[in-house]
């Protein structure tokens, strides 16, 4: 998908910015048969929200040993990755990871299998083992318990991603594995949930709350109150106040609030608060879009479906985001779309941008007739279901 070249006002900088606890630092040693001297061992933090990882150590293994030291802000999800350097790239590239969730401890490394045969192990967290600190263990607890769910949905999403490749993507084909995907997504979910119900203390519970609180309206504020306030119990103070802010972040974005309001401009010119536009008790369909977005285009029949469909139940607004007005009114006539059309300038793009967290497009969102955000997705498909349960056929 196409990223939306606009700044987000400093949105989900929520940095792990709290002191490390404990000074004493950390080492994890290990050894694997058949590693080859030319491997290299580096463990990264892999907790930015933005999906950026930060290295921690790194070393060259040594008679199939090898031994890191550190300092993390502890505990912290991380990856141990082991390296192979590529003539071709003229770059280290990964072979094969693991999860760790590492602490400042001294923490050791064993695996029965060899340095050949883990490359084609999922998930490889179920033959190693690492050990010496509490959080640690709890996380080898959680491996034991949720791994099965997560090969399956491992799995699902695979097989979904090869058939889209496969059938060019045949949105028939796409929605048909995207069933098993989803499904498969929600038992992982569940199985998770119930994990951290049984086990609310646990560092890795609390991790896990709040990468979902990371998402975007896709819970309602009691979900994610509820969801903040178990993993309180957890001992770790850095944990609990970086899921205060995740909290935080994410009853902006809960799921049924009141949508925020932003300024657009018309096709003659005229500018409004969008607010002005809604009509009372009638739901809202929002298409933000532009001329250079191939699946933004490619989604203008399936928003043209649904306002013939829903003509009579719902507004319709398709609103650029093309940074200069000309390109927008070319697409918009060569693709002939008759239901009203707004464009964002410059100035307007902020706050529309922070008003749904408006980092990639396209972007379908629906309000309900009281103006709530009752759904905010990429997915044509997944609009049309949303229209589904709350319209009806």
């Amino acid at each position: 998908m196409n990223l939306i070249k606009m700044s987000l006002s400093g949105l989900m900088a929520l940095t792990l910015s709290i002191g490390a606890q404990g000074a004493t630092g950390f080492s994890l040693s290990g050894s694997l048969q058949g590693m080859p001297d030319s491997v290299k061992v580096v463990l990264f933090n892999i907790e930015d929200p933005n999906g950026d990882v930060k290295k921690v150590a790194e070393t060259m293994a040594s008679g199939g040993s090898f031994n890191l030291a550190g300092d993390v802000k502890s505990p912290a999800m991380c990856k141990l990755a082991f390296q192979r350097f590529s003539p071709k790239r003229g770059e280290y590239l990964t072979v094969f990871s693991t999860r760790v969730m590492a602490d400042n401890a001294p923490m050791t490394f064993s695996t029965p299998l060899s340095f050949d045969s883990l490359a084609n192990v999922r998930p490889i967290e179920t033959v190693v083992n690492i050990k010496g600190s509490k959080a640690a263990d709890e996380f080898a607890e959680y491996i034991a318990q949720v791994s099965p769910a997560e090969r399956r949905e491992s799995d699902a999403s695979y097989l979904s991603a090869q058939k889209y490749f496969d059938s060019n993507g045949n949105e028939d084909t796409v929605a048909k594995y995207d069933v098993f995907k989803n499904q498969a997504l929600a038992d992982l979910l569940a199985e998770q949930r119930r994990f951290i119900a049984a086990h609310p203390d646990y560092n890795i519970s609390a991790y896990l709350t709040q990468k979902e609180l990371e998402k975007q309206f896709v819970y309602t504020a009691d979900e994610i109150n509820a969801m903040a306030d178990l993993v309180k119990a957890c001992p770790d103070t850095a944990r609990t106040s970086t899921v205060e802010r995740r909290r935080t972040f994410a009853q902006r974005y809960a799921l049924e609030s009141p949508c925020a309001d932003f300024e657009v401009t018309h096709v003659d010119g005229k500018v409004a608060p969008f607010s002005s536009l809604r009509t009372p008790g009638k739901y809202t369909f929002i298409d933000f879009w532009a001329s250079w977005c191939g699946p933004c285009r490619a989604a203008i029949p399936h928003v043209r479906e649904l306002y013939k469909k829903y003509a009579d139940k719902l507004d319709i607004y398709s609103i650029s985001v093309d940074e200069t007005e000309g390109p927008w009114r070319k697409a918009m006539e060569k693709e002939q779309m008759e239901w009203p059309q707004l464009h964002l300038s410059e100035e307007q793009m902020g706050p529309a941008a922070n008003a749904f967290f408006l980092n990639t497009i396209p972007r379908l969102i629906l309000l309900d007739d009281q103006g709530r955000v009752v759904c905010s997705t990429n997915l044509p498909r997944e609009l049309s279901a949303a229209l589904t349960r709350h319209l009806g056929e």
